[in-house]
C-alpha cells in the first residue's frame, strides 16, 4: 500500500471515531526541498502524526503550525524557507536552499446530536439535524418510542434502563465529546441524564424543562455536588427565543442555537439563559 493510501485510510478511520485532525499538504516547492509536491501528513490533536512532509525542523514546525490550526478551527497557508544565509538563521527550517508552501486543513468528523428523551421532539429534532449533516444518536428507555420507525436516519439507537422506583440510570453508552451536542427531554429522569452527560466534555447541553422543573433538577444535581460552573453550561430554557410552541417549532430554535454555538466559535449566543451567566436558582 502506498504512502497515499495509507494516510488516506487512517485518515478515514479518524473520521469514523468523531476525531479531528489536521492535513498538511506540500502544494508548491522551489529549489531544493526534503520532500515533493503532494506529500502529506497527518497531525492529531495530541501532536501524534502519519506521513511526513519534511522531517527534523521542518516537520516540528509543520506540527505547531498544525496544532494551532486545530485550536483556531481555520485553516492555514505556510512558506517554510531552507536558508543558509546568517540573516535568515532565526526563520529556516533547513539548509537545503529552498522553499516549501504547505496548506494545513482541519478535517473535523460532522457533528453529533445525541438526543436524550425520544418524544416529541425528538422526531422533528432527529428530522433537522440529519439535513444539518449532523449524525444522530437516540437514547431512551424505551423500546417502543426509540426505534427505527420512529427513528430511521439516526446513526445510533440506544435503549437505557431507568429504575423510577430507585430513579438510577443505567449507564448511557454513548459518546459525549466535544463535537457532541446534547439535548435532553426525557419523561422523568433528566437530572441524572444530565448527572451523566456533565462528566463529558460536550460542545453544548440543553434542557427540555419548565423553568419550575429546571430549578427543581438544578437543586438536585447541586445536592449531587455537580460543580455550579458545569451546571452554567446547560442551556434552559433550551433554544433561541423565537416564541416556539409546537415540538416542531421548538426543535427548530433548539437546531438555531445549536448553530449559532457552531457558528460564533466558542461566543455565547444571546438567549435569555445566558444573559443569566448561571443556572437555575432555587
Amino acid at each position: 500500500m502506498g504512502e497515499f493510501q495509507r494516510i488516506m485510510r487512517s485518515a478515514l478511520g479518524l473520521l469514523e471515531t468523531g476525531t479531528p485532525f489536521a492535513l498538511a499538504t506540500v502544494v508548491r516547492v522551489r529549489g531544493a526541498a526534503p520532500r515533493h509536491s503532494g506529500a502529506r501528513m497527518l497531525v492529531l490533536p495530541d501532536g501524534r502524526t502519519e506521513g511526513t512532509v519534511g522531517g527534523a525542523t521542518l516537520e516540528r514546525r509543520v506540527i505547531q503550525h498544525a496544532l494551532e490550526a486545530l485550536q483556531e478551527g481555520r485553516p492555514r497557508y505556510e512558506t517554510y524557507l531552507f536558508s543558509t544565509k546568517p540573516e535568515d538563521k532565526d526563520k529556516s527550517v533547513g539548509l537545503c536552499g529552498g522553499e516549501v508552501d504547505i496548506h494545513i486543513d482541519v478535517v473535523k468528523p460532522d457533528p453529533r446530536l445525541l438526543i436524550i428523551g425520544a418524544g416529541h421532539i425528538a422526531i422533528p429534532l432527529a428530522r433537522m439535524a440529519v439535513m444539518l449533516d449532523m449524525r444522530v444518536a437516540v437514547v431512551d428507555d424505551r423500546p417502543d418510542y426509540a426505534n427505527r420507525e420512529r427513528f430511521p436516519d439516526a446513526e445510533e439507537i440506544h435503549i437505557v434502563r431507568y429504575d423510577e422506583e430507585t430513579e438510577e440510570l443505567a449507564p448511557i453508552d454513548a459518546r459525549v465529546d466535544s463535537n457532541t451536542f446534547v439535548v435532553v427531554a426525557t419523561w422523568g429522569w433528566d437530572q441524572p441524564a444530565l448527572a451523566q452527560v456533565l462528566l463529558g466534555n460536550p460542545a453544548y447541553v440543553a434542557l427540555v424543562a419548565s423553568p419550575a422543573k429546571a430549578k427543581a433538577i438544578f437543586q438536585g444535581l447541586r445536592g449531587q455536588g455537580l460543580p455550579e460552573e458545569r451546571l452554567a453550561e446547560v442551556k434552559t430554557p433550551a433554544g433561541l427565543d423565537i416564541g416556539a410552541e409546537t415540538p416542531a417549532e421548538i426543535a427548530l430554535s433548539i437546531l438555531a442555537e445549536i448553530l449559532s454555538v457552531r457558528r460564533s466559535r466558542g461566543r455565547k449566543p444571546t438567549t435569555e439563559a445566558n444573559r443569566r451567566g448561571s443556572a437555575p436558582e432555587d
